[in-house]
């Protein structure tokens, strides 16, 4: 029975060639683009859960901090019951390492690495996977350091790395363990050092107190007992770290400290201070899934439109097979195993398109997907059960509809004359081109929020600026980057230099001050007198700082009152009327210390615009490690080269790794800019569909009133006169369609512009276009078969009336 079906379905397919390739291409497009949007949201929602103890570990965060001191974990470890194991991950120093073959070291080779400092622990609490060494004791002595799988294959190529050595901040490290590389993981790592290694690494490091040293606090991960109650072990927690929290262990006195679940981190761990490793952004996970939703809803109209109006076609099969005895569920049996014939034809070429795409999206992406990630029972179980239901969606309405129908009925075709089918799969398109222009109203608005993004004035000049991090801040690397600094500045396409703790777009750490008794956190950043103009910051009231007023630069052999600088909004923050003279305390180890605002600066923003300008205290202290070089348009290729020339006379075979300022700041729309480029390219693949199934659906609908138009014309109707009513036919459900998909479209993306703190204003115009998109590509698609139809001789048409 089935292979009598089977091969009634080919015979219909291949009867019916145009409509059936329409038919199942379009379907087959609309299951590709959800295949390859769900291979995204399943790669997103799959970070961290590659940890045998996913559910068991838990990051220790105080406040809005993503890292504390590390005596913190230490402290709770064995206080509190439910607390099974911790390990702590620090920042491990300037990102390279080196390896220098003793026998020839002509043939050194260096890296750049992503590296923390962490606890022997470490491999307990979360699971990578050893190819070399022991995970018990490979990180328990100072100087011993565990490679990635890649990293070392970069470094030492096929030479077995175990017990080498390689240099970092110009230490030597043993290698006690290689493991497997650390995929879709929160935390970027290629290298693991040993926590016992920070205290010799930096001696002058007080490891209990590093409030100054921020950069070396650590990220506490705590590995649970089994059914934890949250809120109690947190409760526990605060309680014991109440005996150190009171800010004289370490500077900041917490609030609150609290655990959060590792699988909550990835999507909803970037919190505000000492932030780190990699985040994603859950709304355009959703929105990315409900586009792959759309497109398939979109694919499933096209095929349910074309099989219901095809199956009007076969009345007169219908009725002979009742004439003969056929029962009823027999014929129902019959068209719905059909339509899930052609849907499994749609997904072996959807299989096909995605293997032939692949490429391309992953370069969308910037994500290496690979088509075996399908071949798992969970996923063929999933997509074959959604092919199963798609074709029995599409095959249910024919199925019931033409064997409730009258046997006579059928054989005097007197079905096909009624408006109900007509009418119900002009709903379906009506629906479809709604999602089209809501798609369509999707990508126009991104696109020019990303372009206000770009070009909105952020009250700093980003362009021809130059940044590189100077080697890490030991005292003795304080000169040298004076040295650079005179060095660079003799070159006259190098126009002024600067220093400062970071640039803008990256983390900026918070500090609570106090004026008048009043006091407000706010972010704190460290400049020196250059650095106002070679960003191109104005200053709206007092002045810059000044080498020639010993108070502005922070002096521990001073008396003198140090300079500030506030922004504009920290101004408003506090309702300062003469904020100029002005003193300011904030706390330095344990006492409060004064500060004098000598300059407010105008606001700009240091982050990007899904932020709002917070206010910012700036103050001039060394040790500033990013050297900020603003350089001329005329010759960028040779100032890059002098740049070079001039840092390897001062720091020798230290990497000279550079960025563009306005590059870097732009990389934080990112993301935005991907999901704009992929729901770009989809937004179009759904503009495919649907004027395929319009197409489709107009040839069958013409073909059905052309003995309706020969009467017309043989009546006098002009070839415009019937092109009109035959566009008009279809058009006015366009129209309905953009009425319907305008407020929706408006709603969702004011939802999605609201993510920024300064964005667009969704205007008319973004609507019109949209419609006149969509009305143009229907225009375009029914021309056609129109123009055809209305010029066709009449006498063909009437020939056998």
């Amino acid at each position: 029975m089935l292979r009598s079906f089977l091969v009634i379905t080919l015979r219909l397919l291949w009867r019916n060639k145009l409509i059936s390739l329409i038919n199942i291409f379009s379907l087959a497009i609309g299951i590709m683009a959800f295949i390859l949007i769900m291979l995204y949201v399943h790669h997103e929602m799959g970070y961290d859960k590659f940890n045998a103890n996913y559910d068991r570990i838990y990051r220790l965060e105080g406040d809005d901090y993503g890292k504390l001191p590390p005596i913190v974990g230490t402290y709770v470890k064995d206080k509190v019951p439910e607390i099974e194991s911790i390990t702590r991950l620090a920042l491990g120093g300037n990102g390279f390492i080196s390896y220098v073959p003793a026998d020839h070291p002509e043939e050194s080779k260096q890296i750049e690495v992503s590296a923390f400092y962490a606890d022997s622990t470490t491999f307990g609490v979360f699971t990578m996977p050893f190819i070399l060494g022991d995970p018990q004791s490979a990180l328990t002595d100072p100087f011993t350091v565990v490679l990635t799988e890649s990293a070392a294959k970069k470094l030492f190529g096929d030479i077995n790395p175990m017990m080498k050595n390689i240099v970092v901040l110009d230490h030597q490290f043993r290698i006690t363990g290689i493991i497997r590389d650390i995929k879709n993981s929160h935390i970027e790592v290629d290298v693991l050092y040993s926590q016992e290694s920070i205290a010799k690494v930096y001696p002058d490091r007080d490891l209990n107190n590093l409030a100054r040293n921020s950069w070396l606090w650590s990220a506490t991960y705590l590995l649970m007992n089994d059914e934890i109650d949250d809120s109690q072990v947190e409760e526990k927690i605060n309680n014991v770290l109440t005996e150190i929290n009171d800010g004289n262990l370490f500077d900041i006195e917490f609030k609150h400290f609290h655990i959060r679940p590792l699988k909550d981190i990835y999507f909803s761990g970037a919190i505000q201070n000492l932030q780190y490793g990699l985040h994603g952004d859950l709304k355009s996970i959703q929105i990315y899934f409900v586009v792959a939703i759309l497109i398939l809803v979109i694919a499933c109209i096209n095929y349910i439109n074309l099989t219901t109006a095809r199956a009007t076609l076969r009345t007169n099969e219908v009725a002979i097979k009742k004439i003969a005895g056929s029962s009823i569920s027999l014929l129902r049996y019959q068209l719905i195993t059909e339509s899930i014939i052609i849907s499994f034809i749609a997904l072996i070429i959807a299989l096909t398109l995605v293997q032939v795409f692949l490429s391309k999206f992953n370069r969308m992406t910037m994500i290496n997907f690979n088509i075996a990630e399908l071949n798992r029972p969970i996923v063929w179980a999933l997509v074959i059960s959604s092919v199963v239901a798609i074709g029995i969606v599409a095959g249910i309405y024919p199925a019931v509809y033409l064997t409730t129908v009258k046997t006579i009925t059928l054989m005097k075709g007197h079905i096909n004359k009624g408006s109900g089918g007509i009418i119900f799969r002009k709903t379906l398109m009506t629906f479809q081109f709604s999602i089209t222009i809501i798609l369509i109203i999707g990508i126009i608005t991104s696109l020019r929020q990303l372009q206000y993004a770009r070009t909105r004035d952020l009250g700093f000049k980003k362009e021809q600026i130059i940044t590189i991090n100077t080697p890490s801040n030991f005292p003795e690397q304080y000169s040298l980057r004076e040295t650079f600094k005179e060095r660079l500045i003799q070159n006259q396409d190098i126009l002024k230099v600067a220093y400062s703790a970071g640039i803008p777009g990256v983390y900026v750490p918070t500090i609570t001050y106090e004026i008048d008794g009043i006091k407000r956190t706010m972010g704190s950043f460290l400049i020196d007198q250059e650095y106002l103009g070679v960003m191109g910051i104005q200053i709206s009231d007092g002045r810059n700082f000044s080498l020639d007023r010993i108070g502005d630069r922070r002096d521990e052999t001073s008396n003198d009152i140090q300079g500030i600088l506030l922004n504009e909004a920290a101004v408003r923050e506090f309702g300062i009327d003469s904020p100029i003279g002005k003193i300011i305390q904030w706390n330095d180890l344990h006492s409060m210390r004064p500060l004098k605002i000598i300059g407010i600066i105008r606001d700009f923003h240091f982050k990007s615009l899904h932020h709002k300008i917070e206010p910012l205290c700036m103050g001039w202290v060394i040790p500033m490690q990013t050297a900020n070089i603003k350089i001329s348009s005329s010759n960028i290729p040779a100032t890059l080269k002098i740049i070079e020339v001039e840092w390897k006379k001062v720091y020798g075979s230290k990497p000279f790794v550079y960025d563009f300022l306005d590059e870097s700041f732009d990389r934080q729309y990112k993301s935005d800019e991907r999901l704009a480029t992929v729901i770009g390219y989809f937004t179009w693949l759904a503009i495919i569909i649907a004027c395929m199934g319009l197409f489709a659906l107009s040839s069958f609908m013409v073909s059905r009133r052309t003995k309706e138009i020969g009467i017309r014309k043989t009546l006098g109707a002009t070839v415009k006169t019937i092109y009109a009513m035959l566009s008009w036919d279809f058009l006015k459900w366009i129209v309905l369609a953009a009425i319907i998909a305008c407020p929706i479209g408006w709603y969702v993306m004011n939802k999605w512009l609201e993510t920024f703190a300064y964005h667009i204003t969704l205007g008319p115009d973004i609507f019109i276009i949209a419609i006149l998109i969509a009305v143009s590509l229907a225009l375009l698609t029914i021309t056609w078969q129109a123009l055809k139809t209305a010029r066709a001789n009449p006498v063909e048409a009437l020939r056998y009336e």
